[in-house]
């Protein structure tokens, strides 16, 4: 899978950029705030309709048009993949004082209006970014994170269940609240117990079974990327009130009568706390260093590696569950890298289709340079096409 067509339109800082990409590696050069963060952020939203920074479609749109009547961000791509070349339309609607405006994201694929569910995944990216140390020493949320965005790239099941579970958590959370104040009644938390772990079971299912294959390849790459010097171990820890490791449902059925079990377990608890104590929204993946927690005893340097291994792993995942493989990006990762570690993820990544990759610091990233397919330099949210030495 490769994208050979780009275009932004009113997106952050670009006003109309269109791009020609090539198979291979494609560097993006220029200093900080130009726009290259932008450029990688556009791709992995038009795969999985979700910004990795933004934290409203607004802030998507570029600034000088919000005040307009209908302020709109556009992206567009053309991909290659071997299930039949796409056509990937988004438009992003910014806050509109038209109530007939209705703000939010617009997809179409070739050219036919999609659900977000459905078109999440048609162009499947995995994203690299400084921030990804925080998969390692973050919050469990982060883990979490991790998880829904690579599974629901290519199961769209998946991504149904977590809308669902979302919605079903709210309407649990608030009859728990209303018990609590003796508005409601025990009983009627029946319903919404069934409900909510059968989502559960699903979403369950799929985390333990994508991690069946991310567990192994990411202590490869830790190993690999370490010249064999540290180990990673990552444990699933799935939010089901104690479940014995050894006794670890095998499908998703048992998984959502584990849930259901729990949930009746801790019901006089839960009315107490007025919120649900179980389930996949506080699920976390432990990640282990040569033994001891990451978090807490690793270096800054052993967390990197390892979130760059988990990143790793996510790209061949994706590939084992597409047959394709996904656009790799980079958003200026490398040039944090000593050269060994540097080497070691540019020689796997030459084993993928089509890869973007950002620097502030050229010089530092002569390997790269020479491995391009295609250069462009990135200046004020404008991109050319860089053909010299």
């Amino acid at each position: 899978m490769y994208i050979f067509d780009l275009q932004l339109t009113n997106y952050r800082n670009y006003v109309r950029s269109a791009i020609k990409l090539e198979k291979g590696l494609n560097l993006f050069v220029g200093d900080n705030a130009q726009g290259k963060s932008n450029l990688l952020e556009a791709v992995y939203l038009l795969s999985t309709l979700r910004s990795s920074r933004a934290s409203s479609d607004s802030d998507l749109v570029r600034r000088d048009i919000l005040a307009s009547d209908f302020p709109v961000a556009r992206l567009s791509a053309e991909v290659e993949r071997s299930a039949g070349n796409l056509q990937l339309d988004l438009a992003i609607v910014g806050r509109t004082t038209d109530p007939s405006h209705r703000a939010g994201k617009r997809v179409r694929v070739n050219g036919v209006p999609r659900k977000a569910s459905d078109a999440v995944g048609q162009l499947c990216a995995v994203l690299f970014t400084t921030l990804d140390i925080e998969i390692v020493a973050g919050p469990p949320l982060m883990r979490r994170r991790y998880l829904d965005m690579m599974i629901s790239q290519v199961d769209r099941g998946y991504l149904r269940a977590m809308q669902k579970y979302a919605k079903v958590l709210q309407q649990r959370n608030s009859l728990l609240k209303r018990i609590q104040n003796r508005e409601a009644g025990v009983h009627e938390l029946n319903f919404w117990d069934q409900e909510l772990a059968h989502a559960g079971g699903l979403i369950f299912w799929a985390r333990a079974d994508a991690l069946g294959h991310v567990v192994p390849q990411a202590m490869m790459q830790m190993e690999r990327l370490s010249d064999g010097l540290e180990q990673l171990q990552l444990t699933y820890r799935p939010s089901l009130g104690g479940l014995d490791e050894r006794d670890a449902p095998i499908d998703d059925s048992e998984w959502t009568a584990r849930m259901l079990k729990a949930l009746q377990n801790l019901r006089t608890r839960e009315v107490g706390a007025g919120a649900t104590l179980v389930g996949p929204h506080r699920d976390d993946v432990q990640v282990e260093i040569d033994g001891m927690p990451a978090d807490s005893f690793a270096s800054r340097a052993q967390q990197r590696t390892a979130a760059l291994s988990m990143r790793l792993a996510e790209a061949s995942y994706l590939r084992r569950a597409l047959g394709d493989d996904p656009v790799v990006l980079l958003d200026d990762v490398l040039s944090e890298l000593d050269a060994r570690r540097r080497r070691g993820v540019l020689e796997y990544i030459d084993t993928f289709q089509q890869t973007l990759v950002t620097t502030a610091d050229p010089d530092r990233l002569r390997e790269v340079m020479t491995r391009a397919a295609s250069r462009f330099v990135v200046q004020a949210g404008a991109v050319t096409r860089f053909e010299g030495e």
